[in-house]
């Protein structure tokens, strides 16, 4: 797998991505995300023939990275892309100076809150009916300060199966 910054080229295959996703960002709001100030769109591919199978979107405004989006195909998922692109965007985050990441996760998708979990974000509120009715969003938080970019994801691993 590649994981490179995406270019505008690449839209069309991150919103034929969104189709396995109840709510879906439109190819509008992934272009924003791909041209707004201080943000960061990652493409990941298959080594072999260079497709695009996952996608994800960060910014950073004065100390806060936010984590806005993780899409991944499918019949990729469970391979470690999900993590690979956290990872990226963490070490991005410390580099542009931010003292720590917020994300809003489905309190549903058990996968992520696991992964989210094992990378230390912790729970701070939660958003009733965010996704629609009885979907509730989580926030979760992490820090970022006194983390090495090498170090994410290996330590605060206490409480991962809280």
């Amino acid at each position: 797998m590649i994981v490179e910054p995406a270019v505008a080229g690449d839209v069309p295959e991150i919103v034929a991505l969104e189709d396995a996703f109840d709510t879906p960002w439109s190819e509008d709001s992934w272009r924003a995300e791909l041209h707004g100030d201080d943000r960061l769109v990652l493409a990941a591919r298959r080594r072999s023939d260079g497709v695009l199978i996952g996608a994800a979107s960060f910014r950073v405004v004065d100390d806060v990275a936010e984590l806005n989006r993780i899409v991944v195909a499918p019949q990729q998922r469970r391979l470690g892309l999900a993590r690979v692109m956290l990872v990226a965007g963490m070490q991005w985050a410390i580099g542009k100076g931010a003292a720590r990441m917020l994300l809003e996760v489905d309190h549903a998708n058990d996968a992520a809150i696991a992964l989210y979990r094992g990378y230390g974000f912790r729970q701070i509120a939660v958003r009733p009916d965010y996704y629609g009715p009885g979907a509730d969003a989580l926030i979760l938080e992490r820090g970022l300060e006194g983390v090495d970019a090498d170090s994410v994801g290996m330590w605060d691993m206490e409480g991962a199966d809280e």
